[in-house]
């Protein structure tokens, strides 16, 4: 990723955070002040009340745009410099989280689904070794690399061990970068 992306994608997350509070404080503002409208003017109401929840919805979306663009960052270790991206990434090397992964590996060895039988019993082992690493306390985990465990278990459209769709190629290998991520806890 180069710097200029990372640099756009800072802008518009920060475009995004001020048109999502505030279309959400107005629509708050819309909404309380149709609410008053009932007793002063009761004309205006609907149209208040109308215009708070399509400037609330607007708010919204920005919410959920914000959340979908630091989603895909988080993928990308250079966006890591910006502090909600990178925020995002280290909450996914909590422990709670750790040990939520830790399940759906083992979840996924024991009830694979017909779609991705083979590719989990291909990395059978991997897996296994993935879900040990995840649940031992004495290892910290890089943020990319939980990004990455996370997506490889979870995402049913990215993740070729879930999606029969993308090849399978290389499977091992994404398992071998992700295990790499892990190493032991510094003291202090």
């Amino acid at each position: 990723m180069y710097a200029r992306t990372v640099d756009e994608a800072q802008s518009r997350l920060v475009e995004l955070r001020q048109e999502e509070w505030g279309a959400l404080g107005l629509s708050a503002l819309a909404l309380a002040v149709s609410l008053a409208a009932t007793r002063l003017y009761p004309p205006l109401v609907l149209p208040l009340f109308a215009g708070g929840l399509v400037v609330g919805m607007r708010g919204i979306r920005a919410l959920w745009c914000r959340w979908d663009l630091v989603d895909r960052l988080a993928g990308e270790r250079d966006a890591y410099r910006i502090p909600e991206v990178f925020a995002y990434a280290v909450r996914e090397t909590r422990m709670d989280r750790r040990r939520s992964l830790a399940a759906r590996a083992r979840g996924w060895l024991e009830q694979p689904g017909l779609a991705c039988e083979s590719r989990v019993s291909a990395v059978a082992d991997e897996l296994e070794a993935l879900a040990c690493e995840l649940e031992d306390g004495e290892l910290e985990v890089d943020p990319a690399s939980a990004v990455a465990c996370m997506r490889m278990l979870s995402d049913f459209t990215a993740s070729p061990l879930l999606n029969p769709a993308l090849p399978s190629d290389g499977l091992e290998s994404r398992f071998s970068k992700i295990r790499a991520g892990f190493r032991p806890r510094r003291s202090g």
